[in-house]
């Protein structure tokens, strides 16, 4: 198949740079109008996909919105089967709202795990039908780096786990995890908590790692140790959102701890559940906290209770990842940021103080 034209194409036939083009092909001010004209001779010469979205514009030296733009936005499919499905609707939202107050368009592509593995890109960016896209919950670094290839800005919800600082190939949006895990951890121990123990897969995204860095840290900051017989943090297909999962996992536990402390409120719910099945209550037993603030469907918890959690605005997570995206589309030599949404702590009755003497 043949390769389709880059920025760094039209770069190297003019003998500019790849920020100087980027800038042109989004009628950046700052390019001369010479310079500009110049580059989308290129872009039309190579057939490049920004120049014949932007062919339509009246005024190519205009702001960045002076034409109908489209973003893709890509959302991992197995997160719309999941009990997070509530989170992930409202980021879309996000999403979805600020694109159409912009006056652009969006389309939306679910990618499967196959696609993931096969690093296979929708059509609509691989055939020059979008100017910028959006990553949902897509936390593999080589579908990342497959997405940069195509020279398309992008962002990131979330990103893989194992990502180190040279990774950095897009702009990420987070909220705030490893300080919110630290405090929740350590409201906990204040209960008087001693043996706490983590549930979830921190291999599946940087978020539930940071969150177990967290949760390791108020630990550490305690002089407790993390009993790894008291945690599940292995990978697992449903990544603990499934409860069988859960269960098997509570299961092999040799003691179960005083409390647990979840990488969601998915996974919490499934805990719950759990131990509900295993004959103990919550939080007269065992206590037990999420993240999200998720509000759960009729009837997963037991009447009357309330999780510990924290709580994060989805919609406002996808709110600012289309600005975040803008923003790079308008100024394309940017270094790559990292942003983090700030977090609410959230007070409920699924914690309290562990059962008999404190030690």
């Amino acid at each position: 198949m043949k390769r389709k034209p880059t920025t760094n194409d039209i770069a190297r036939m003019l003998g500019l740079s790849r920020t100087t083009v980027s800038k042109a092909l989004n009628g950046h001010p700052s390019v001369p109008p010479a310079t500009r004209q110049r580059v989308l001779d290129a872009a039309a010469r190579l057939r490049y996909k920004h120049y014949r979205l932007s062919a339509g514009r009246t005024d190519p030296s205009g702001p960045l919105d002076a034409g109908l733009r489209t973003i893709a936005c890509l959302v991992r499919s197995s997160l719309a089967r999941s009990g997070s499905k509530g989170y992930w609707v409202d980021v879309l939202q996000g999403i979805e709202e600020s694109t159409r107050r912009r006056g652009w368009n969006m389309v939306l592509h679910f990618v499967t795990p196959e696609d993931l593995d096969a690093l296979a890109l929708p059509r609509s960016l691989t055939e020059a039908h979008v100017d910028g896209v959006i990553m949902a919950g897509i936390t593999r670094l080589a579908y990342a780096r497959t997405v940069a290839g195509l020279g398309l800005p992008a962002v990131l919800i979330d990103h893989d786990s194992a990502a180190r600082a040279g990774d950095a190939v897009f702009d990420t949006v987070l909220m705030e995890s490893e300080r919110s895990v630290r405090d929740l951890t350590a409201r906990l121990i204040a209960l008087g908590h001693r043996r706490i123990g983590f549930i979830g897969d921190i291999g599946d995204c940087l978020s539930f790692m940071e969150r177990w860095n967290g949760f390791r840290l108020a630990m550490a900051d305690a002089g407790l140790p993390v009993d790894p017989a008291c945690c599940a943090v292995a990978p697992r297909p449903r990544h603990y959102f499934d409860g069988a999962e859960v269960a098997e996992a509570l299961g092999a536990m040799p003691h179960l701890p005083t409390a647990f402390v979840c990488a969601n409120d998915v996974v919490a719910i499934r805990t719950i559940q759990a131990l509900g099945r295993m004959g103990l209550e919550v939080p007269r037993d065992v206590s037990v906290a999420g993240f999200d603030a998720m509000e759960p469907d009729a009837g997963a918890l037991p009447d009357g209770l309330r999780l510990e959690s924290v709580r994060i605005d989805a919609v406002r997570v996808g709110s600012r990842a289309f600005e975040q995206l803008v923003l790079r589309m308008e100024q394309p030599d940017r270094p790559v940021e990292h942003v983090r949404l700030a977090t609410l702590p959230v007070e409920g009755t699924s914690v309290a103080p562990p059962a008999g003497e404190i030690a």
